[in-house]
């Protein structure tokens, strides 16, 4: 009896793994949790923007590691503004809810992500020119869907590099 249990444990666990490597085969295109945890050749970009979702609008936070900033880390929030993008680089979208499922979408960009509660979805983009685009934001609730229009600003890397400097200074995280 004690070896049957055993075995089943055996099974369970390597029943696991296989599920684990299935969806990491099965991703599409985005670096999976398996491709982070064993490829040595997977970079993160330096640039992130977490996109919170709300029924009232959206909180956008742009975090900037050192390496991207002169050596020193940067975190900048803003509610309901446009998202401010920088042209050439690369970004990573991150985006969660604090309330009901949220989709956005970016059709110039090629990204729809579902903003979902208690869980962190990511995209990595690069915009290619500098420009405005127009982001749909869908919300699903009760069985009724409601869309909202965001505005994206794609700035030349030195307009977006001033634009970093002034609102690190105005528009600065607090800690919460």
């Amino acid at each position: 009896m004690k070896w049957s249990r055993r075995l089943v444990n055996v099974a369970a666990t390597y029943l696991a793994g296989l599920c684990a490597i299935a969806t990491a085969w099965a991703s599409d295109g985005a670096p999976s949790a398996f491709d982070l945890l064993f490829r040595s050749d997977v970079r993160l970009p330096v640039r992130t923007v977490l996109l919170t979702a709300r029924e009232e609008g959206w909180r956008i936070e742009y975090r900037f590691t050192a390496s991207s900033n002169g050596g020193k880390e940067i975190a900048i929030c803003a509610e309901s503004k446009p998202i401010i993008l920088a042209a050439g680089a690369d970004v990573a979208l991150r985006v969660t809810s604090e309330d009901v499922i949220h989709t956005l979408s970016i059709p110039e960009l090629d990204v729809t992500i579902d903003a979902i509660p208690g869980r962190l979805n990511e995209r990595v983009v690069k915009p290619a020119k500098a420009g405005r685009l127009v982001a749909q934001a869908t919300i699903e609730k009760a069985g009724k869907t409601t869309r909202k229009a965001m505005e994206l600003i794609i700035l030349d890397p030195t307009a977006y590099k001033s634009w970093i400097e002034k609102a690190s200074q105005t528009q600065a995280c607090t800690a919460e």
